[in-house]
């Protein structure tokens, strides 16, 4: 992979934002909607609420983050990148300009973030140096990350996503929330009728 040049900052920021969004569609959007479903079912009717509806966010929770980190340290070692990169035209080498392997893979979205994230992000603003476009954690570990492709698919699929989650949100303002919030009291109001006693 010697004929393709290193990938410059901000088409690495894009690819990260989209990858940002593909996340936040498969775990924070159904956490939302199990936890607003149980909700809505115990105001509405306490003794129909299943206790299995009410441990599933919490599952997911912790769960989310750690599917996401396998399936991001597998697209990466097995692809050469996530879902992001791929449709942005990026790749992730070793020196040799082979995809990288399960072990650099795993150090370099733990160990390697880490250091590049310290420092109000400064590892990841090093790839503004037009010389090489490599971020700390390129330079710890021995990677580069190339342009093999055009980004347009990439553009794309963020424009997509930002305009499905446009729709989600207005939906959630305008439909969901309202209707979350006008749902009656399950207290009953104190009766305040007043008989007169018979003398």
């Amino acid at each position: 992979m010697d004929r393709f040049k290193t990938a410059g900052f901000f088409r690495r920021y894009f690819a990260q934002v989209l990858d940002t969004f593909i996340n936040m569609s498969v775990s924070i959007v159904p956490f939302f909607v199990l936890v607003f479903s149980a909700v809505a079912t115990y105001i509405k009717s306490p003794m129909e609420l299943n206790p299995l509806s009410l441990v599933l966010p919490i599952v997911l929770l912790f769960l989310m983050p750690i599917a996401i980190f396998f399936y991001s340290w597998y697209f990466t070692h097995k692809f050469g990148g996530t879902i992001g990169k791929l449709l942005f035209g990026l790749r992730i080498v070793d020196g040799n300009g082979t995809y990288i392997d399960k072990a650099t893979a795993f150090w370099r979205m733990t160990v390697g973030y880490t250091i590049s994230s310290t420092f109000l992000g400064l590892g990841y603003l090093w790839a503004f140096r037009k010389k090489e476009d490599l971020t700390w954690h390129d330079r710890f570990l021995g990677t580069k990350v190339l342009t093999v492709g055009k980004p347009i698919w990439g553009i794309v699929a963020l424009v997509l996503l930002k305009i499905l989650f446009i729709v989600l949100l207005v939906n959630f303002l305008t439909g969901v929330l309202p209707q979350f919030l006008s749902i009656p009291s399950i207290v009953p109001a104190p009766s305040l009728d007043y008989t007169q006693p018979v003398l």
